[in-house]
């Protein structure tokens, strides 16, 4: 359980959360609050699952969104295929 520790001129406080600290966005240098994840697949019903900002987090589908160089591969793919 999460905790935070708040301290004021005459009194300290400890507040706890219940259930999980949301993670960060995991593209350098952004570390904010991450309600996304990775849903590039790598195999055997797995997905990449980086947590990503809303910012960073590419969607290409109902639900579905890529981190950036995720994304980019996607990109390429699609670039490559013959008319």
């Amino acid at each position: 359980m999460p905790c935070d520790v708040i301290r004021g001129k005459d009194f300290t406080a400890i507040i706890c959360k219940r259930g999980q600290r949301q993670a960060s966005c995991r593209v350098p240098q952004c570390g904010r609050p991450a309600p996304k994840l990775c849903d590039w697949p790598i195999g055997h019903n797995k997905t990449c699952d980086m947590p990503l900002c809303v910012g960073h987090a590419h969607g290409v589908g109902p639900d579905r969104d890529y981190c950036p160089a995720h994304f980019a591969l996607s990109r390429k793919a699609v670039e490559i295929q013959p008319a």
